[in-house]
């Protein structure tokens, strides 16, 4: 993709006034102005919570496209019939981009980052709620009816389509409905008004100009997979009230058997078609900013990374791919610790059995695996041993939900150097010379280190 081509996909976007607006600065001095108002009006954060959110050096965030070549024909169409490891398709027409907008440490990112953590609670309400593959492994049933159809929905543009007025009302009303998962501390005040400072200031960089997002989830923030989750999950309750409306056994199917991750939904269909016909209905009916986009199999259908196949009464799982997926996984020649790239066959290979369930299946796409990573240049030993390892793992032990131990750890960080191997090792054996200082001590103390 040329420059110019990619300047012009941008400005195209950015030209739309419904979702951004060109503005004079970056607008720094007003959020913060905003973010310590409303640490004012709360009497109950601490002052190292306050310190967090206010003291530390931001830079505004810039934006780009990203290239959304698994949607594009005629990218796709080149990935199908080319036998070469590359394809080139210059400036395709129908190449859309995905506006990302990178702040990790802008003015707001701090706030975002408390809005998530405070609001991630609530995802446990949801019915719907998809946490990943594992999750919904667990949910496929282990027989359906031969009339049984696959159906997926995609939400068009979720992130950039919902508007601001839509978020808050939806989060109002889960803050409503289970006050006592925000805690003591913080109020439905104070989490509203931290979502409108960060909805209403996603302002970003791009040609040396700066622009306000308008419309939709402030893309890029922390706490934004969080909301566009619990808006829709908002969507979900009056979906399932319309649905009661029509007949409360359809309702109850609905709600039992509809799942959802981000903007990814799917549900087993085993009503008549004309009920699926009714549902893809009243699903667009739910917001006019809100679409979804039917696919209806009988056979096979993907959901994240899971292809379902339907063999009679049952299901297969195996592992799926998008068509543009090059499989550039890490070289082994590259500059990288030995033990991450050692590593990277078992990861590989542990996916791959925690998703495909048929041994047949599971042993072509490990033979396929290890091709691949003969070509990134590793050793046939350390392939056999990461494949070996993996598949010494029982499924159902794969297939278990492991909760992670909350644990306060401080993690070390260092650039990758092969001349300095030992550099932890020297590092961990000197912690003794941070003692030395009291408000070092007591940060050791408090934290696991290794």
């Amino acid at each position: 993709m040329n420059v110019d081509f990619y300047k012009k996909k941008i400005l195209e976007m950015l030209d739309d006034n419904e979702y951004y607006q060109e503005i004079a600065s970056s607008n720094k001095k007003e959020v913060l102005r905003q973010i310590k108002s409303l640490i004012n009006k709360n009497g109950k954060l601490t002052k190292h919570e306050k310190d967090y959110l206010l003291k530390f050096e931001s830079k505004t965030s810039t934006f780009y496209g990203l290239p959304k070549i698994h949607n594009c024909q005629s990218i796709q169409k080149k990935c199908k019939y080319s036998k070469s490891r590359y394809v080139e398709v210059l400036d395709p027409d129908d190449l859309a981009l995905r506006p990302i907008v990178a702040g990790p440490i802008c003015e707001s990112s701090r706030l975002s980052s408390l809005s998530d953590q405070l609001l991630k609670p609530f995802l446990t309400l949801i019915p719907s709620y998809v946490r990943d593959d594992i999750d919904f492994l667990n949910f496929i049933p282990k027989q359906v009816s031969d009339q049984t159809k696959l159906v997926a929905f995609d939400i068009v543009s979720l992130y950039t389509n919902k508007p601001h007025d839509l978020g808050i009302e939806a989060i109002s009303y889960w803050l409503s409905k289970n006050p006592e998962l925000l805690g003591s501390r913080f109020d439905k005040m104070f989490v509203i008004e931290s979502l409108k400072i960060i909805l209403e200031n996603n302002i970003f960089v791009f040609n040396n100009k700066y622009y306000n997002q308008r419309k939709g989830t402030a893309v890029g923030t922390k706490v934004a997979p969080t909301y566009a989750t619990l808006v829709l999950a908002y969507l979900e309750t009056i979906l399932y009230k319309r649905l009661q409306e029509e007949d409360n056994a359809f309702a109850m199917y609905v709600k039992e058997n509809w799942k959802k991750y981000l903007d990814d939904c799917f549900i087993f269909w085993e009503r008549a078609i004309e009920d699926l016909i009714k549902f893809e209905k009243i699903l667009n009916s739910l917001h006019k900013d809100i679409r979804f986009k039917m696919q209806v199999s009988d056979t096979e259908l993907p959901f994240l990374d899971i292809l379902l196949i339907k063999k009679d009464k049952h299901f297969i799982t195996d592992i799926f791919y998008i068509i543009t997926d090059s499989k550039q996984y890490l070289n082994f020649s590259s500059c990288n610790p030995k033990h991450t790239k050692i590593n990277v066959p078992f990861s590989l290979a542990r996916r791959i059995c925690t998703i495909v369930g048929n041994k047949t299946i599971l042993k072509q796409r490990l033979s396929e695996l290890a091709n691949i990573l003969i070509k990134r240049q590793y050793p046939k030993e350390v392939i056999k041993t990461g494949l070996k390892k993996a598949l010494q793992i029982p499924r159902h032990q794969l297939l278990c939900v492991k909760e992670k131990p909350h644990e306060q750890i401080l993690p070390f960080f260092s650039t990758h150097n092969p001349k300095n191997k030992n550099v932890f090792g020297i590092v961990k054996q000197n912690l003794q010379i941070c003692n030395n200082d009291a408000k070092m001590k007591n940060i050791f103390f408090r934290h696991k280190h290794y």
